[in-house]
């Protein structure tokens, strides 16, 4: 296991349980004590968790920038945009907001394929320059460098303008109860997804599994709004019937 995958793990059960035991670990990786607590080392310099005696605990932090992020769950991530690409229906007009996820599924988008895509993240509008039969629309405002977006009243205004045929959404938590959701200090972000959200005819929220069952602090639509939850496999059924039957793989 490579030792970004390594992280990611130690991450998913510090974020589940709150922490971490270095006894534990080393047992599940069949790795020394001594390399466990260099990761843990490594994850509290960045931040994300406290070491304590015999293990580490969560330590609240601010979300990852874009860049920061393009290389967690890289496959994971991968996995949710083919699938997400397969749903887009050629001729469309559809709306694309940012994130590395949404980055992948621009990427990914068939060469051929006819579309119209709006889109207030740089990356997304790169990768849809290198196809020919794609129209972007890019929409202008005040630029979130973390984010590698646009946000704010002038993203606002253009978006009241369109009625987009499909959306696909990338989503930082996910829960059935509390909704789609984005984190501090990303909520200038949130006015722009709810938008996106009731200007579509169809809502389809890119997901990793390991942002299931989350709530971070900006609220975009319940569950409800959603037609599908894209996700990189399949789930139980208690899961599935949890998240009202809308999640796909």
């Amino acid at each position: 296991m490579l030792k970004e995958e390594r992280h990611q793990h130690i991450l998913d059960v510090l974020y589940s349980s709150g922490t971490v035991n270095v006894e534990e670990l080393a047992h599940n990786f069949r790795l020394s004590r001594d390399t466990i607590r260099r990761d843990l080392s490594e994850l509290e310099e960045q931040g994300i968790l406290r070491r304590v005696y015999g293990g580490a605990i969560a330590q609240k932090r601010q979300p990852l920038a874009l860049d920061a992020r393009k290389n967690l769950e890289r496959t994971e991530k991968y996995m949710v945009a083919k699938k997400a690409t397969g749903l887009v229906r050629p001729y469309s007009l559809i709306a694309v907001d940012g994130g590395t996820t949404n980055t992948l599924f621009a990427s990914l988008m068939p060469i051929s394929i006819t579309l119209r895509v709006v889109t207030n993240s740089f990356p997304v509008a790169e990768e849809l320059r290198k196809r020919p039969n794609i129209d972007v629309t890019f929409l202008g405002g005040h630029y979130n460098k973390e984010s590698q977006t646009t946000v704010g009243e002038t993203v606002y205004q253009q978006l009241k303008e369109f009625r987009f045929d499909q959306c696909f959404l990338g989503a930082y938590a996910v829960d059935a109860q509390g909704g789609i959701s984005v984190p501090y200090p990303f909520e200038d972000e949130t006015s722009v997804k709810r938008l996106l959200v009731e200007n579509s005819s169809e809502i389809n929220v890119m997901c990793s599994c390991s942002k299931l069952n989350k709530i971070s602090n900006y609220i975009i639509c319940p569950i409800d709004a959603a037609d599908r939850i894209i996700c990189e496999h399949p789930v139980t059924k208690q899961m599935q019937t949890k998240y009202k039957n809308k999640i796909c793989w």
